[in-house]
């Protein structure tokens, strides 16, 4: 499971440099990601591993993302839901909630820095997913010690 763990943790590094740099997704790599994650977390469950409904809730928790992006007509980037939905089937429900959390709270301190130093305003779009990356890192983390 670690193993899994450890290529979502280098898929998410990948994907925060290409979010800086270009600030949007290949939507087919998302989707080959997708399949990849899914299949993997499909053989854990087969295996008994980690209960289903951990996988499928966690999921669900990321793909409200995916709804949020289509009801603000893309003010939440879908790839970035999409992303959250990869994390909740490797995490479960508890940790991609927590993930959310930290990832929202690195975001929110990044964003007041900024405003502080009158580099943005209200409504200036940031990367997302280095946050995500970064509170995965500490879930990570701290899942190892």
């Amino acid at each position: 499971m670690k193993v899994i763990e450890f290529v979502l943790l280098l898929w998410l590094l990948i994907l925060a440099v290409v979010d800086i740099r270009k600030g949007s997704f290949s939507g087919r790599n998302l989707v080959l990601a997708a399949v990849f994650f899914g299949l993997a977390m499909a053989a854990v469950c087969f295996l008994h591993l980690k209960d289903w409904k951990m996988v499928l809730g966690g999921g669900a928790t990321g793909a409200v993302f995916l709804l949020a992006s289509v009801v603000t007509q893309g003010a939440i980037g879908i790839g970035d839901g999409y992303i959250l939905t990869v994390c909740g089937m490797v995490l479960g429900v508890y940790r991609i909630v927590l993930l959310i959390i930290l990832a929202l709270c690195f975001a929110s301190v990044f964003g007041m820095f900024l405003w502080i130093l009158k580099k943005a305003g209200r409504h200036t779009k940031i990367p997302f997913v280095p946050f995500v990356c970064a509170g995965y890192g500490v879930i990570f983390i701290c899942s190892i010690l």
